[in-house]
């Protein structure tokens, strides 16, 4: 044994180092490789910029697609196909049609306000409808709901009083009062 503990003592004296070692220093930067390296930060961040850019803009583009598509169908169901829908999509062909023809900008002006007041018209329709089913369901809903008188818990039944009392081998033992 006593050469063993021989035998580390002389390790943990050699694991002991006393200097740390030293790092290699880098050499200094040149200023042409500094430019080339803002650059090329400059470049990316230009780039970086215009993709955000592009994805802020699809997803706006999306979000509008998909407020179209539940409009449409709030519409079909709260309507249930409405005269104004088919006259709204003649007022556009006519205007396709003059566009395509060289119409007079006056007559086109006037069948966009036209079909503009016929939107309006049917976007109001639809919120009084819906204004309408939610004042329905509110009140189905207070008809529904049933006045509940809490259950009140019964009393326990009164305990009864014990009282405590020593006795000789027995120790302390309750007897009724």
């Amino acid at each position: 044994m006593s050469d063993n503990e021989s035998e580390e003592k002389i390790c943990l004296e050699v694991s002991q180092d006393p200097t740390p070692p030293k790092k290699k220093q880098r050499k200094p930067m040149s200023e042409e490789r500094k430019e080339q390296l803002r650059e090329q930060l400059k470049k990316a961040r230009e780039k970086s910029n215009e993709v955000r850019a592009k994805k802020k803009l699809a997803k706006k583009l999306e979000k509008e697609e998909q407020e179209k598509q539940l409009d449409e169908k709030i519409a079909k169901k709260v309507l249930k196909k409405d005269p104004m829908e088919d006259q709204i999509t003649s007022l556009k062909e006519e205007i396709k049609t003059l566009r395509e023809e060289g119409g007079h900008a006056k007559e086109i002006k006037e069948l966009r306000d036209e079909l503009n007041a016929f939107k309006n018209a049917l976007r109001e329709e639809i919120k009084k409808k819906q204004e309408q089913e939610k004042s329905q369901t509110i009140k189905e809903e207070v008809q529904d709901v049933e006045v509940k008188m809490p259950v009140l818990n019964p009393r326990p039944p009164p305990q009864k009083k014990m009282k405590k009392v020593f006795i000789k081998g027995k120790g302390i033992v309750e007897i009724p009062a």
